[in-house]
């Protein structure tokens, strides 16, 4: 009788190997704090596209909640890449000088058409910086951050700016960056100043939250967006700017003053020159913006322009509907239950917006916990994108969630019921 158990379980077929093979590509590997040049080295990249800025470089395997850090030289658009699932759907951290007080921003591609999600109001030289990507259940951020003269990658910088947006369209996917090109001046990172990073928390709370129209065809020259008020005034007629602000004017005038066209400019400059500065940009996220399911969105500002200010005020003028943004969780539950009866397509929860709302590190461990939940249990609206992520990668993240709840001292009828939901994800499986 032993004899007949001992082969069974010798010869029984490894649930999680049905081909019988135990691979190095099978097996638990570092994936955070881990450099992308490792990475490589132990073939767990792959090169990628996507539908506007050519190739990337990217992870192997999926994964949910990521970081991606690196040090980018900013020419044009430079990216990092979140939650990759084709060319034509994932989500992007970028830098581009050339806007008009908006150059830090972030994107989603969703079946090829493009949405702002989120901008920083800042106008930025084509100097080397850091950027980020952090994807944290339904919260997706893009950290902008300085190089000093020395940097440990192991040792995270303080950002000098956080954007955050909710947006519900991607559960999981590759993660990467924009590499260098030697033939091209574009913008970009190599392998070595990139890193595979755990999620990164707070983040700064709303200083007024509002209703606005989305406008925007989705190409990439007029993405879906919020319709925010715009004060475009041509740089030479302001004071007080960048200095290199007033060269990339000065080049345009020289040139259009000799009759180039525009077209011939950008060619001669192998990029577009900025010409005008937008007073009225602020620093905002969206949430849950989705042009299919509604005309409106909400918007969540943190951040006044960095020329002219009063800009949130001005921006008040096109809202719909202006809110006083929350001081408490019971008050951004109630505006969010407020708020869902007109959006009843939000996957995102009370805690999502709560998190959006007030910034509070509390609200990303509770939000990402229903993310997690929603997905696997519930609603299950991208199971299949989370069934593609190592089964060893989502049990670390289940159990560190566990962990950081664990030693969280506040709302503790919410920490335990949250938990709980743990527990039952754990308990059921996936």
């Amino acid at each position: 009788m032993p004899d007949i158990v001992l082969d069974y379980h010798r010869l029984k077929t490894p649930i999680d190997h049905p081909d019988l093979s135990v691979t190095r590509g099978k097996l638990e590997y570092p994936t955070v704090d881990v450099n992308f040049a490792y990475l490589a080295m132990i073939n767990k990249v792959v090169y990628g596209s996507e539908n506007v800025y050519g190739y990337t470089v990217l992870t192997r395997d999926r994964f949910t909640d990521k970081a991606v850090w690196a040090g980018v030289q900013v020419n044009a658009a430079s990216t990092i890449t979140g939650r990759y699932q084709d060319r034509n759907n994932l989500y992007l951290a970028q830098l581009n000088p050339v806007n008009s007080a908006s150059d830090h921003l972030l994107i989603k591609i969703s079946a090829g058409t493009r949405t702002t999600l989120a901008t920083e109001a800042i106008d930025i030289d084509n100097s080397g910086r850091g950027l980020a990507i952090v994807c944290s259940g339904s919260v997706i951020k893009s950290l902008r951050y300085e190089v000093s003269t020395y940097l440990d990658p192991l040792a995270l910088p303080t950002p000098n700016a956080t954007i955050s947006a909710t947006d519900t369209s991607f559960a999981s996917g590759l993660y990467g960056f924009r590499p260098l090109r030697d033939n091209y001046p574009h913008g970009g990172s190599e392998s070595g100043s990139a890193w595979l990073k755990a999620p990164l928390s707070p983040s700064p709370p709303a200083q007024t939250i509002l209703e606005l129209n989305v406008e925007g065809s989705g190409k990439p020259e007029d993405p879906f967006r919020p319709a925010m008020s715009k004060n475009l005034v041509p740089i030479s007629r302001l004071t007080g700017l960048p200095d290199f602000l007033y060269m990339d004017a000065k080049k345009y005038e020289i040139l259009k003053a000799k009759g180039f066209t525009d077209d011939e400019i950008i060619y001669l400059i192998s990029d577009r020159i900025q010409t005008h500065v937008d007073l009225d940009s602020v620093t905002w996220g969206a949430f849950e913006l989705n042009p299919d399911k509604a005309s409106t969105v909400i918007v969540t500002i943190i951040g006044d322009n960095p020329y002219s200010a009063g800009a949130i005020d001005r921006q008040k003028s096109k809202a719909k509907r202006v809110f006083t943004p929350p001081k408490s969780y019971d008050e951004a539950v109630s505006l969010y239950n407020t708020l869902v009866k007109d959006y009843p397509h939000w996957l995102a929860g009370k805690d999502n917006f709560a998190y959006e709302c007030l910034g509070l590190e509390v609200f990303d461990y509770l939000q990402n916990v229903d993310f997690y939940y929603g997905e696997l249990i519930e609603h299950k609206t991208h199971y299949d994108q989370l069934k593609k992520v190592p089964d060893w990668e989502l049990r670390n993240r289940f159990n560190e969630l566990k962990y950081k709840l664990s030693r969280v001292n506040v709302l503790v009828d919410e920490r335990d019921k949250h938990l709980g939901k743990l527990n039952e994800i754990l308990k059921v499986g996936w």
